[in-house]
């Protein structure tokens, strides 16, 4: 067979099987080996106030690979173009109409957020630049994502209007794969999440839970700034607690909030830009009538070189000051979906607008209840040292300065939470302090427990009236197994946490997980 005849029939097989697809994309999904180009158009479509529009209805195996999406209004002229093509052009209703992606028979939905949000468009813009891997706008306003959505059976885009009509047109190219079976177990899976006003020195922005296995993509933030006496990017910034009743926990901190976008100095000398895998390419200066111009800026950033993946659950916030903001989180996961959040009633998607905290938070499983107390003084290591000698609480402590009750997720229990100082910095925290939290484990009988703990910083640990434990300090996020004798009926553990600036500047965290002998889990109790 000569060179060419070779060459000839390599591309007759190529035509009848399509392109070669397994293990591909940056996150390598296990796709079938071949794959057919295929298709599916939707015409300019007017979608009449508070309906529902199927864009897309695809039979599996496949892979949505690309899509598309042009926006309009009618009776809306743009100020620039007027008319276009013999009807009026006009501003895109981002937050007016809201996207959701089904697979596999879901009745959850894998992606839902407000169409403009989930490709990257924050704040109700209708447009401006974005260059990634992964999403492309274009003006004057092509919206394109570039993100892998394999399944096995169906999948389903689904668009629904709120109070007004709007015009749609969308192009959805992916690939199918017949007479072959989809081994990739992950779905592709998008949650936004808007709160207006978050908390000053209070809980962090809430972006995501999940307990099913799966990897971050990454993810697009957009504050509106209301404070007028904190900068935005003091308040923190990402903040990941990864498999926190795993075999390896890990909690991964940010510093300011400009810097998870790759910049600086709070992102204000920033010209708004669009790059690989992080950037900001939204910023502007809204007068709001005080003395001071009021921020609004966008920052995304996606995880490729730097993957981020977890075997049993992710917990995931970002530092905040008083501000209206808005998250949209990309990820891959196996097993049913289930977030942590709900979406706001349709006026609560517009920008301005007043949506509290619970109003957008279903309730989260968590892993057991702590009471929790501090910051107490440990300047040359005196509070570690009065934990070690079983002073600190007789010292130190008395019935005003204990909280409640405070919930651990997945394992995991953030001072952070708790105890922030009210001063102008970069991720304000404390240094040279230690906190204490207290719990109860109820044994069925008299037996040894083993429990591993994950945490920075220097760690005391006791059980009851034993002796405290010293289990030493880690520069970074480490853990530790120890074997404790417990009683039959309740037992009480406190764990003492100290904190420094550290290599995570200032990360004050631990994750702890209790297993009797047969490794059943014992979920730790908040005593009365």
């Amino acid at each position: 067979m000569t060179r060419m005849t070779s060459i000839g029939l390599c591309m007759t097989v190529w035509l009848l099987t399509g392109t070669t697809a397994a293990k591909t994309g940056p996150f390598d999904l296990d796709l079938p080996e071949f794959a057919v180009s295929d298709r599916v158009l939707s015409p300019v479509t007017s979608i009449a106030p508070k309906s529902k529009y199927i864009a897309a209805d695809l039979e599996g195996p496949g892979c949505i690979q690309h899509l598309w999406v042009v926006l309009d209004r009618p009776n809306l002229t743009h100020p620039r173009f007027g008319s276009i093509g013999g009807r009026p052009r006009l501003i895109m209703p981002n937050r007016k109409i809201v996207i959701r992606i089904y697979f596999d028979d879901s009745k959850t939905p894998h992606v839902e957020a407000p169409l403009g949000d989930f490709f990257g468009l924050m704040h109700g813009a209708d447009c401006y630049p974005i260059n990634t891997e992964f999403l492309s706008v274009l003006p004057w306003n092509g919206y394109n994502s570039y993100f892998q959505m394999p399944f096995a059976r169906n999948a389903r885009i689904e668009v629904e209007t709120g109070d007004d009509p709007v015009l749609f047109v969308s192009q959805v190219n992916w690939h199918r794969y017949p007479d072959q079976e989809m081994k990739e177990k992950r779905r592709f899976c998008g949650a936004w999440r808007r709160e207006n006003p978050t908390q000053r020195y209070g809980e962090e922005f809430f972006m995501l839970d999940v307990d099913s296995p799966g990897q971050l993509i990454g993810f697009v933030y957009g504050v509106r700034l209301v404070d007028n006496e904190d900068r935005w990017s003091h308040g923190g910034a990402e903040n990941l607690y990864l498999d926190g009743l795993g075999k390896y926990p890990m909690h991964i901190r940010g510093l300011g909030g400009e810097d998870t976008f790759g910049t600086a100095y709070g992102g204000a000398v920033f010209d708004p830009a669009s790059h690989l895998y992080a950037s900001m390419p939204y910023y502007v200066h809204e007068d709001t009538g005080e003395a001071r111009p009021a921020q609004r800026i966008v920052g995304y950033r996606f995880f490729v070189k730097d993957t981020i993946q977890w075997h049993d659950s992710l917990h995931m916030r970002f530092g905040c000051m008083q501000n209206d903001i808005s998250s949209m989180v990309y990820w891959y996961q196996e097993g049913p979906v289930r977030t942590g959040i709900k979406l706001p009633k349709f006026s609560q998607l517009l920008p301005g607008s007043r949506v509290k905290r619970e109003e957008t938070l279903t309730e989260l499983p968590f892993s057991g209840s702590w009471k929790v107390a501090g910051p107490f003084e440990n300047k040359d290591g005196r509070g570690i040292q009065n934990a070690l000698h079983g002073t600190l609480l007789n010292e130190t402590l008395d019935q005003g300065q204990w909280v409640a009750e405070r919930k651990a997720y997945h394992g995991f229990l953030d001072f952070n939470h708790l105890w922030r100082p009210h001063k102008f910095g970069v991720g304000t925290h404390y240094n040279d302090k230690v906190s204490v939290a207290q719990a109860i484990l109820t044994a069925d009988r008299a037996m040894d427990a083993t429990v591993r703990v994950a945490w920075d910083d220097h760690l005391v640990v006791q059980m009851n009236d034993e002796k405290p434990m010293d289990l030493g300090s880690h520069t970074h996020f480490g853990q530790k197994t120890i074997s404790v004798p417990l009683k039959k009926g309740d037992n009480l553990v406190t764990l003492t946490l100290s904190n420094t600036k550290g290599w995570n500047n200032g990360g004050w965290a631990f994750a702890f997980k209790a297993a009797d002998p047969e490794g059943r889990v014992m979920v730790p109790k908040s005593p009365r």
